[in-house]
């Protein structure tokens, strides 16, 4: 007879339990992501009519409206990345701009490769459908933030659940879904970042060297990747993340030597992975820098409209609304700096577990986001453009950024909150629910009374605040509940759940007959060393996502000067051109060559196609919206893209003298 089984001693249960939950941490997002990327799905505008061979008819799976001001996602950073899987990983030809790969987050070399990792697995294109690789790629950042920002939050409160919360709330923000997730690509990778830089230190001070060495050069990599795509983000965003995890490090509970040792070499790899990167890409950030646009702008602290910095909680709307001549959807979207004032009150009339630490974790979020959020509501006068680092953060930036720090300074705070009684949660609840109900307000009446967002009615508003308020007592007054953090999420992902679309694959740009053409074309070009030009927006975005090698593409960086001189021989246009994130466009004429600036990111080229062949010898091929008539064109055939017939030509070289 076989005895019974002596039950398990009580820190052995614990210690499985804490596996499991590690398992789920882990296992939980990665399940997801995969599931994204087999089903090659994203919330990428590509799928718009104006990226359709029939604007009428789409080709592939749509849901949700498309946003036409996310232009320079849909027109240049998607097509960017799919022309990069479409050469199987290798860089494309730009006859006259700097290579824009380090702002793209792409490869150019073997430092590169390891930090933009993901973009390195576009070599495996001949066996992997783009649509996954694509996908890959876009829910990376996401990815990450959602292993991140809990594991951080562990190290900091012991609790995962408002990781969980704020990671949320991050990426539900009207800000993420307005800009394509430009805040989420800064925030996922240093959260990933500053989460392993934690689990290195503790490593450390239990003496596993391989786990601590592994651990931070891996978050120096990750970290690597925050002045790479876009730098007022990272500084507004990224940098306070970072100095909070440096004092959840140095107030840790492990012998001294072991902290500092731990900033000393997260530190040390972070900096030697960015110096790497910069060094491997210098040429391209020396034609950046010495731009009209951005190199040499500065810009100080500036009196917004209060809606351009509280507005978020007013923006469950813009789906269905129109915003003012003098702005749109993407400007006036910002993340929650309303909750900083809870944040302000629980530290006034609450208490915090862990003490003086608690509180310097905090402060290290808090202090600076208040002072984006002066940057952004203070007039500072001329002499604050001279501030480094911070001149590189306009206004209207900061306000778009410094209310996901808001976000993490409010879950942080609550993830320590000790309400000792029920009379005092009401009290603090209350006074933060009302707070924050407050700045709504003053948020939602400014949007409408400056003609931001006209169409937004006064009991929009109200309602706004309403909910603002009740949620943000719910969370304090019932401090860490499945329940009230559930609502807290809802409601967040309420404001935008119509704000952007789900595509499955990549619609009209693989699968139309147009895109199929050109995409032979453009193997062909790469291999013969010609080029292309086209004269519609619309064509030049298939072209970048078919890998067309061409002269009509987006100038991400910086100009190769020297290429543009031989369009611009005297240098005279030299204020249209010398910019980074430009768009080159073409304007066929029939003769001689002009330059305009219709727009402060566009430079027109009008002339004509044998002129600009002679210049540029390479030209072999253009696209024009209408048919053309000159002595080196010989039409080629036809396209249909965006509803209009594109007429193809290959311009044939003057015979020599």
């Amino acid at each position: 007879m076989t005895a019974p089984r002596a039950p398990s001693p009580p820190e052995d249960l614990s210690a499985r339990r804490r596996r499991r939950l590690g398992f789920l941490v882990f296992a939980v997002p990665t399940l997801l992501y995969l599931s994204l990327i087999l089903l090659g799905a994203t919330t990428s505008n590509i799928g718009i009519s104006a990226l359709r061979e029939d604007p009428q008819h789409p080709l592939g799976f749509h849901l949700g409206g498309y946003q036409s001001v996310r232009a320079d996602e849909f027109g240049t950073g998607s097509p960017i990345w799919l022309g990069q899987i479409t050469r199987h990983g290798d860089s494309a030809v730009l006859p006259l701009s700097a290579s824009g790969d380090l702002f793209a987050q792409l490869p150019t070399g073997p430092v590169s490769d390891l930090v933009f990792f993901e973009s390195t697995l576009f070599h495996l294109a001949p066996l992997v459908p783009a649509e996954m690789l694509f996908a890959l790629k876009w829910w990376l950042p996401s990815y990450l933030l959602f292993l991140g920002v809990p594991v951080l939050f562990r190290a900091i409160s012991g609790q995962l659940r408002w990781g969980y919360l704020a990671a949320v709330v991050v990426a539900a923000s009207p800000a993420t879904a307005w800009w394509s997730g430009i805040p989420v690509n800064t925030m996922g990778f240093v959260a990933a970042g500053c989460a392993l830089a934690v689990h290195g230190s503790r490593a450390l001070s239990s003496r596993r060297w391989l786990v601590s060495a592994c651990a931070f050069v891996v978050a120096g990599i990750l970290l690597a990747r925050t002045p790479t795509y876009y730098q007022p983000t990272a500084i507004v965003v990224g940098l306070p993340i970072v100095l909070a995890t440096a004092v959840v490090i140095l107030t840790d509970r492990s012998p001294l030597r072991a902290r500092i040792a731990a900033i000393a070499a997260v530190t040390a790899s972070g900096l030697a992975w960015t110096a790497a990167l910069f060094w491997e890409s210098r040429d391209a950030i020396a034609a950046g820098l010495s731009t009209v646009y951005p190199g040499l702008r500065q810009s100080g602290g500036q009196a917004l409209d209060p809606g351009f910095v509280f507005g978020a909680t007013n923006l469950g709307w813009l789906r269905f609304q129109t915003v003012g001549a003098s702005s749109n959807q993407s400007e006036v979207t910002t993340s929650y700096l309303a909750l900083a004032a809870a944040v302000i009150v629980v530290l006034l009339t609450g208490r915090l577990r862990g003490g003086a630490r608690s509180r310097w974790v905090v402060l290290a979020v808090l202090v600076p986001t208040l002072f984006w959020a002066a940057w952004a509501l203070v007039s500072w006068g001329e002499w604050s453009a001279a501030i480094p680092l911070i001149n590189r953060v306009p206004a209207n930036r900061a306000a778009m950024g410094v209310g996901y720090l808001a976000v993490v300074a409010f879950c942080i705070t609550l993830s320590l909150y000790r309400g000792t009684t029920p009379g005092q949660r009401l009290v603090t609840g209350a006074a933060s629910g009302v707070s924050v109900a407050a700045l709504s307000v003053w948020g939602g009446i400014s949007l409408l009374t400056s003609g931001l967002i006209s169409e937004l009615a006064p009991w929009m508003v109200a309602l706004s605040a309403v909910v603002s308020g009740l949620v943000v007592f719910v969370l304090v007054y019932w401090p860490g509940r499945a329940w009230s953090m559930l609502a807290g999420g809802a409601a967040a992902v309420a404001v935008t759940i119509t704000a952007q679309p789900l595509t499955l694959g990549l619609g009209d740009l693989r699968e139309s007959p147009s895109a199929q053409q050109l995409l032979s074309w453009g193997e062909t070009s790469r291999h013969d060393g010609t080029l292309w030009a086209a004269d519609s927006a619309e064509m030049v975005s298939l072209m970048t996502a078919t890998a067309v090698p061409s002269l009509s593409y987006r100038q991400q960086i910086g100009p190769n000067s020297e290429r543009w001189e031989l369009l611009d021989p005297t240098r005279a246009h030299e204020s249209m051109w010398n910019r980074g994130g430009t768009h080159i466009e073409f304007d066929w004429a029939d003769s001689g060559i002009d330059f305009e600036q219709p727009f402060a990111d566009t430079v027109v080229v009008r002339a004509s196609p044998c002129v600009v062949q002679e210049r540029i010898a390479e030209l072999r091929h253009v696209v024009s919206i209408r048919p053309l008539d000159a002595s080196c064109l010989v039409a080629a055939g036809r396209l249909t893209w965006s509803g209009r017939t594109q007429y193809v030509y290959d311009v044939v070289p003057a015979p020599a003298p």
